[in-house]
């Protein structure tokens, strides 16, 4: 985490466990509140929506569910473009609806919100977004350089953190406009990657996805990547 660029602080509520990086001059005057009620208004919209299509928050699959909020209708979109269930966008999304929040709130011109690995950020002036992949020797190598804009930078993993995932990749990282449709990809891709073998073949699949910026795969000492974004090599000075 940039820490002469942010400050960071934790939030956590049920089931969320947000960092988030604000600038320095930024006021914290009742943002904690502020992210609280962002996270208690979304939570209660997934479980009033699952009253209604139970399926919603075990499927792995796809839905084709009743009508919903927009956040809603957001999860179920992003479970059809990726051939997920409708939870697996469900980290992005919070993260993505928290940093719109506090930018709105707050006048913010840039901010980041992790959840569970999981990112949203906006930002005014470039920056290096590194991929950590565990126990990997290559993890933390590389960086994504992203330039000004709203970003979605979401990770998979079949060998480190509590997500489920089908594959075995030590991480597979994805980079959209949308956080939530970022962490669905980055789930489905994963699924698809039990050894370093696959990897060719499942980036080639999904090189032409508009949707997709940016999205690399580490499995044991191999790396490959897609996308529009430039990739540094990082130094141990970095």
């Amino acid at each position: 985490m940039n820490r002469e660029r942010f400050r960071f602080f934790r939030v956590m509520l049920h089931e969320s466990d947000l960092l988030v990086g604000v600038p320095h001059n930024c006021s914290l005057q009742g943002i904690e509140k502020c992210i609280e009620h962002e996270l208690i208004r979304l939570r209660q919209i997934l479980l009033e929506y699952s009253k209604k299509e139970p399926r919603f928050l075990v499927s792995l699959d796809p839905i084709h569910g009743k009508q919903g909020a927009e956040e809603i209708q957001t999860m179920l979109l992003c479970g059809k473009k990726t051939g997920t269930g409708p939870m697996a966008s469900v980290a992005g999304l919070f993260a993505q609806e928290v940093g719109k929040r506090l930018v709105k709130d707050y006048g913010l011109n840039e901010v980041v919100v992790e959840n569970g690995g999981d990112l949203y950020l906006q930002n005014d002036s470039s920056l290096l977004s590194v991929i950590h992949a565990g126990t990997s020797s290559l993890s933390d190598k590389m960086a994504f350089v992203l330039p000004e804009g709203k970003w979605g930078i979401c990770t998979s993993s079949g060998t480190m953190g509590h997500s489920f995932s089908q594959g075995k990749a030590d991480a597979v990282t994805v980079i959209s406009s949308s956080a939530p449709l970022a962490d669905a990809w980055a789930t489905a891709i994963a699924n698809q990657v039990h050894k370093a073998a696959d990897m060719d073949g499942v980036l080639e699949s999904v090189a032409g996805k508009p949707d997709i910026l940016g999205c690399a795969v580490i499995v044991d000492n191999q790396v490959g990547i897609r996308g529009k974004l430039e990739v540094k090599l990082l130094t141990s000075k970095e």
